[in-house]
Parts: structure tokens; C-alpha cells; sequence
């Protein structure tokens, strides 16, 4: 079988060797996605059977009730809580270390290992296994493990391959490439039941999420010329609905799809400042840059951030700005070619 990340062998065969005997904590970043969990769970029991002494999994936020079906029996552990220093971590699909917890960062200052796809990773690990081409950090791991000549369990098949599904909305993101395919068959040989994942992910949706995408969907503003659509969710919005905070993730995708708009934006109210998720129509929107104006990062065409000190009625009109500004630059750019 041809190798599908021959650069990054080394580097994961040193990883699995620095992980052996020992007690390792994976964590993943807060509010998690399917790519999160999948890879979280799936590392843990590769690290497992490459002889670490204990394997567990770290989250700020309890597991998902969308991915729970997913877990087989494993749990999340609270990354605030966790004090064990007789632990190292290793991070999964985690740009920034921060975005894990930030009692978890003070407590364990060097993580062991990262493994992440995100352009905007900083490289704060001892070992870092980075590739922005891989669609998803479950693409990475399993077309890792399956360069390492692992076995894959069905269970993890159906984690790494949710993982892909999830990152690549159902394989239509720019990101997918013929390898993503190529790793996605292998994880079906190896188990994964496509028909199963699809149902789990697609048609057990709590309906208390479709309250909270009707009122996202109710707030959908247009701007500049039908480029750009905004929506929010008001403080008040998972109280009233409802909905878990993982509800929301998946929203802002509706107001991408609207025709002609080009850059999509979800803002949600938090108790301390306001979350943004940010869409472009292709990587060619780098939506990324316009995360990073607030201390956020991600893809070129998908990325996100928590401002602080900020409300709705501060950071829309901020951000709206920001986006006509940039949009500006990129007509300019585009001008010229």
C-alpha cells in the first residue's frame, strides 16, 4: 500500500516511542467537534496499544450528544479538573494550546506531543505532527497508523471516519484531496460502516437544536450587497431553546449556503465576550486572517475566535468593518491577476 503521510513517519513512530510506559492525557480543544472527538478517542487507544502504561481524555466540555454514540465506552475527563502530574498530554486538533483549558496549560506547561491540521498551529509541543493538507486531524491519525502498519479497530474505523465526514461537510470542502478518499476507503476496509456514521450524524438530530437553528436562522442579516451574512445568537439563546452549546456547531454552514454570499458569520453572546464562526465560499476568502484580528485562527475558508470584553452590539459593527475592509484588499487583489 502506497504510504499516505511517508514525511511524518518518523515523527509518529517517535511520538508512539516517547508515549510507551508512560501515562499520557489527550486533550483536545474546548467546545469539540466531531474531528476533536474522533481523534481524541482514537489516539487514546492507539497510544494504548503501543504500550502506554494509561490513556486517558481531556475536554473542557463534556462530550457531545451528537458524538456519544461514538465513544464506546470511553469518557472525557474534565481538563480543568485534571491535576495527575504523573500525566504528559498530547493534543489533537488544537491550533493553539490555550484552547484546551487554561488551568490545564498552567498545570502542564510542555505537552508531549500535537497532531493537528490547522495552518495557524504554533508548534507548542515537544513533538509536533502538523500537515494543513490533511482535511482533518482524523485524516492524519489513521493515514498515520496505517503508514505505521497498525490495526485498525471497527470502532475507531467509524471514529476516524466520522472525524473526516464532520471536518469535510460530507466531503465538500476545498480540503478534500484523492488521498482523503484513499484513507476513507481504508478506514471502510477496515470497518467503518458509511451508512451507520451518516445516520448517526445526520438523522438524530435533539430538536431542541432545530429551535436553536430557527432562531439563528431567523437573526440572518445580509450585508454588502449579499457578500456577507451575519447571524447571532443572543445570550439568552440555549435557555430558551434548550439547545447544548455543541448545538451550535454546524449553524453558521446555513448562511454560506445562501447564494451569492461569499463570507458567512455566526456571533454568539458568551458571558464574558462573544464567539465568532467564520465561513468563506473557498479557501480564496482566507477568513483566517479575519480571525486572527481577534486572537482566533483556523483554515482559509473555515475558522473561528473568542473575543473578550466585547458584546454583540460592539463586536458586530467591529467586525462588519473589518470584513468590508477585507473584502476591499481581496477585490483588489483579485484586480490584479
Amino acid at each position: 500500500m502506497a504510504q499516505f503521510f511517508p514525511e511524518l513517519k518518523e515523527d509518529f513512530k517517535r511520538l508512539l516511542k516517547a508515549a510507551a510506559g508512560k501515562k499520557i492525557a489527550v486533550a483536545g480543544h474546548m467546545r469539540p467537534d466531531g474531528d476533536c472527538i474522533s481523534s481524541q478517542f482514537a489516539l487514546a487507544d492507539i497510544l494504548r496499544e503501543c504500550g502506554a502504561e494509561e490513556v486517558v481524555c481531556l475536554n473542557q466540555n463534556p462530550l457531545p450528544y451528537l458524538y456519544e454514540h461514538f465513544a464506546y465506552g470511553s469518557k472525557l475527563q474534565s481538563a480543568a479538573e485534571f491535576c495527575d502530574d504523573s500525566f504528559e498530554i498530547v493534543t489533537v486538533d488544537c491550533a493553539d494550546y490555550k484552547r484546551t483549558n487554561l488551568e490545564l496549560c498552567s498545570r502542564f506547561p510542555s505537552p508531549l506531543g500535537c497532531i493537528d491540521h490547522h495552518a495557524t498551529n504554533n508548534t507548542y509541543a515537544k513533538i509536533n505532527i502538523i500537515d494543513t493538507r490533511a482535511s482533518a486531524t482524523a485524516e492524519l491519525i489513521a493515514g498515520m497508523a496505517f503508514d505505521a502498519g497498525l490495526k485498525i479497530s471497527k470502532e475507531n474505523a467509524n471514529r476516524l471516519y466520522m472525524g473526516i465526514v464532520m471536518d469535510t461537510r460530507q466531503f465538500t470542502t476545498s480540503s478534500v484531496r484523492t488521498q482523503t478518499f484513499e484513507v476513507a476507503t481504508a478506514l471502510v476496509k477496515s470497518g467503518a460502516d458509511a451508512a451507520w456514521v451518516a445516520v448517526e450524524l445526520y438523522q438524530r438530530e435533539r430538536f431542541e437544536k432545530m429551535k436553536l437553528l430557527a432562531l439563528y436562522l431567523q437573526s440572518m442579516t445580509m450585508h454588502f450587497d449579499g457578500r456577507v451574512c451575519v447571524g447571532v445568537l443572543p445570550a439568552d439563546a440555549y435557555t430558551s431553546t434548550g439547545a447544548e452549546k455543541a448545538d451550535s456547531d454546524g449553524l453558521v454552514d446555513y448562511a454560506r449556503a445562501v447564494n451569492g454570499v461569499e463570507i458567512a458569520v455566526l456571533l454568539e453572546a458568551l458571558p464574558n465576550g462573544v464567539k465568532g464562526s467564520l465561513r468563506g465560499k473557498g479557501p480564496q476568502y482566507m477568513v483566517n486572517d479575519l480571525a486572527a484580528k481577534f486572537g482566533g485562527g483556523g483554515h482559509m475558508a473555515a475558522a473561528g475566535f473568542t473575543a473578550e470584553g466585547y458584546d454583540l452590539n460592539t463586536l458586530y459593527p467591529k467586525m462588519l468593518s473589518l470584513i468590508e475592509e477585507h473584502l476591499l484588499n481581496l477585490d483588489k487583489l483579485n484586480s490584479k491577476i
